[in-house]
């Protein structure tokens, strides 16, 4: 174990010596079996992570640490050359000052950048620590200072409270070529930099008086707090894949690995290292028995893509809670990418984590291909609102089923196996004779009838089918319909004809489990495991008028449609007045007379855009970002969490039928807001045109991207669910790798 050393020199002055051994190294795993599983940190020499970001502007700068380059003996990690880490220094016996507190700024040798020649106090204004009364002294040191708050609290308990977060970004990419200085393996390697503002490091020193000679020196030795998992990824066989997030789950024993935890360095002794004893703080009622590590290169706009014999190496920090011991077995490690992946798993031989030490984690060599069951990687009790769900516009207007323009190219099947959930059916009675008698409900391509609703509806459901013969069984879908105008007979009013039938057509399906319809009521309590392996149906109603006398008893969620934003409400719209449109189950109710609907439907959906049309490109742009934006606010402040939002990208330019042209301004608009998005929240249902990942079709527009963008947003945030100590196999599998 290498440790730092902080030796504090007995003077009056601003500046203090400080002479720090911090060199360590992250070692790179030699082996290619892929069942090394973890190594012992011991064995391999421990890595102390300290520092924070690695940008460093303005009158604050941020806290941070860099690393050398790659030897064969691992990266050395230095003090931040511009002198801008700091530390804080408590000493209860200390004289001054009155709290006990001092935060230094540590100044680094030039010559040796590893090695802190003095340190100066942040306030040269304020006073230093002084001896006290007493002959003993204790000493305790936490990086980084700005974790002590100095407060009432940390001076009686002498507990600190940190945080992990859920989505870990990587600050920087950095690429190494194939045999050159710091490569794992002799591959080619990204290595993604991670924020050290979480790589937590505690010191303790307990000294006489007495025996401290003038001039002499405190030696204060830092010891690593956190947990570190080093992750290695190498390439496949044959071509490439594409990589967007790396997910840590627990799938047993439900461990917390991310949030709040409080830090109690004064149970520290000498000579006992991991002493300072951490626990689990803050809302427990959150997933975090999860972290996500996103592999999006925000500088070049891109996600890593590896091919044969190249690595991508990223670390991941977990809290490292004595109390609640992670057994190996509990972990699984998973790769997520663009193109989906087959599952491969191993079981590590090491029998546990090792707390406040660094776990290198090799895994096996990605795997092309397979369906994106990403539904099931997700803890059953998380509620079907916080989700993110990518969807697709009009889900069969496709040029195979004659519609002009196309809004998609391939099969809902397809759709699916790519990891679309949510789907757009546009519905009629009849598609010519105005006065023949009724003959079914239809699902409507432009004036083209492609098949039966229920019928439609049994193809949704064999996919559902499929999942669970797969053993995925958190699998559900949600299916919107809409009234196709034109195409139903004219009556007293051609749409309450429409909702009526509707009502029908569900009641006569909804009994038969090989329709696979959710009939319980939605609530904002409903959660994954309520709706596993069902279909959630919702209609809008477009007038009072439709919904006058209608009396249905069918399972199916209702809101109000009114123009691509809804309607407006004085000077301003009536969703952003009351967080969306009041949705309600089973029989609508018109939107003034619901105040107090369990549910609210919050929706951006402009198909026409263009000037004159329903809006604007800059006005659907807008709206779009709006959206997101408020996904975080009510995040924050809709304890109820009982909205869900509706985010149609999709649609097309009017000037020339344009749907490809759209697809590309707003799924690359989509990728870069969530990818630069520094608060998270979940985002609901977002349909997109061409919905898929094929390479002659949604790749082209980067609607890739975009779905599995969304199905990340899943694993990158503490999303609410229902206290529960169920347990579940949270490996996600649309990527080829997996490590158990």
């Amino acid at each position: 174990m290498i440790h730092g050393i902080i030796k504090i020199m007995h003077m009056k002055k601003n500046l203090f010596l400080l002479g720090i051994a911090l060199t360590t190294w992250f070692s790179s795993c030699k082996d290619d079996n892929v069942n090394i599983g973890v190594e012992n940190p011991v064995q391999t020499g421990e890595e102390i992570l300290f520092g924070s970001s690695l940008t460093s502007t303005g009158e604050n700068p941020e806290s941070r640490t860099e690393y050398g380059v790659r030897d064969d003996k691992g990266v050395n990690v230095q003090w931040a050359t511009d002198g801008s880490d700091e530390i804080a220094i408590f000493c209860l016996q200390a004289s001054q000052p009155a709290n006990h507190l001092v935060k230094y700024k540590v100044d680094p040798s030039k010559t040796d950048p590893a090695v802190a020649e003095t340190v100066t106090k942040v306030n040269p204004e304020e006073a230093g620590l002084q001896w006290g009364a007493g002959d003993e002294h204790r000493f305790y040191a936490f990086y980084p200072a700005d974790a002590v708050k100095g407060s009432t609290e940390e001076n009686e308990t002498g507990k600190i409270t940190a945080k992990i977060p859920v989505t870990q970004q990587v600050q920087s990419w950095r690429e190494v070529q194939a045999g050159g200085e710091g490569c794992i393996d002799g591959m080619k390697t990204y290595f993604g930099l991670p924020n050290m503002d979480y790589a937590y490091m505690y010191a303790f020193s307990k000294v006489s008086k007495s025996e401290i000679a003038q001039g002499g020196s405190v030696d204060l030795q830092f010891h690593n707090l956190v947990t570190v998992l080093d992750i290695t990824v190498r390439g496949p066989e044959e071509g490439n894949v594409t990589v967007t997030n790396i997910n840590v789950s627990a799938i047993s024993g439900n461990p917390i690995l991310t949030g709040d935890f409080t830090c109690n360095i004064r149970a520290a002794e000498e000579g006992k290292p991991a002493s300072a004893t951490c626990e689990a703080a803050g809302d427990l009622n959150q997933v975090r028995n999860m972290i996500s590590i996103p592999c999006y290169d925000r500088t070049e706009g891109k996600y890593i893509t590896l091919g044969k014999d190249e690595c991508l190496n990223v670390k991941a920090y977990l809290i490292p809670d004595d109390n609640n011991s992670i057994d190996r077995r509990t972990l699984k490690i998973s790769v997520a990418t663009l193109n989906g992946g087959a599952v491969k798993e191993r079981t590590l031989e090491q029998a546990a984590v090792t707390p406040h030490m660094i776990n290198r984690i090799l895994l096996p060599k990605l795997i092309p291909g397979g369906t994106n069951y990403w539904m099931s990687s997700l803890d059953p009790n998380i509620y079907v609102s916080e989700l993110s769900i990518p969807g697709s516009k009009f889900s069969v207007l496709t040029s195979d089923n004659g519609a002009s323009p196309a809004y998609q190219n391939v099969s809902i099947e397809k759709q699916f196996q790519d990891g679309v959930r949510a789907f757009i059916f546009q519905t009629a009675t009849k598609t010519k004779s105005a006065n023949t008698t009724y003959d079914g409900m239809y699902v409507m391509s432009d004036d083209r009838r492609i098949k039966t609703l229920s019928d439609a509806i049994m193809d949704v459901a064999s996919y559902l089918a499929k999942c669970e013969s797969e053993k995925k069984y958190n699998e559900f879908a949600f299916i919107l319909l809409t009234y196709q105008g034109g195409q139903t007979p004219i009556w007293e009013d051609d749409e309450q004809y429409w909702i009526n039938h509707l009502n029908d057509e569900i009641n006569n399906i909804k009994g038969d489990s090989q329709y696979r319809i959710y009939t319980g009521e939605i609530t904002p309590n409903t959660t994954i495991d309520d709706v596993k392996g069902k279909i959630i149906l919702k209609a809008n109603y477009n007038s009072k008028k439709m919904i006058n006398g209608y009396n249905g008893t069918a399972p199916i969620l209702f809101s109000y449609w009114d123009g691509f934003y809804g309607p407006e409400d004085g000077n301003s719209y009536y969703q952003d007045k009351y967080q969306g449109m009041p949705m309600n189950w089973k029989t609508p109710e018109w939107y003034e007379s619901a105040p107090n609907a369990k549910l609210r439907w919050y929706y951006q959906e402009a198909t026409h855009v263009g000037t004159g049309t329903e809006a604007t490109k800059e006005q659907k742009e807008t709206y779009i970002k709006k959206l997101f934006t408020e996904s975080v606010n009510l995040y924050k402040n809709d304890v109820d969490h009982k909205t869900w939002f509706m985010n149609d990208l999709g649609g097309e330019y009017i000037s020339g039928n344009n749907t490809t042209q759209l697809a590309t301004d707003m799924n690359n608009l989509g990728v870069r807001e969530l990818q630069n998005r520094t608060e998270n929240a979940g985002l609901g249902l977002v349909f997109m045109n061409f919905a898929d990942k094929q390479s002659t079709s949604g790749a082209l527009y980067k609607s890739d991207w975009l779905i599995q963008t969304l199905i990340d947003n899943n694993f990158k945030f503490a999303l609410r669910k229902k206290g529960s100590t169920t347990t579940y196999d949270s490996s996600y599998t649309s990527g080829g790798s997996v490590i158990e």
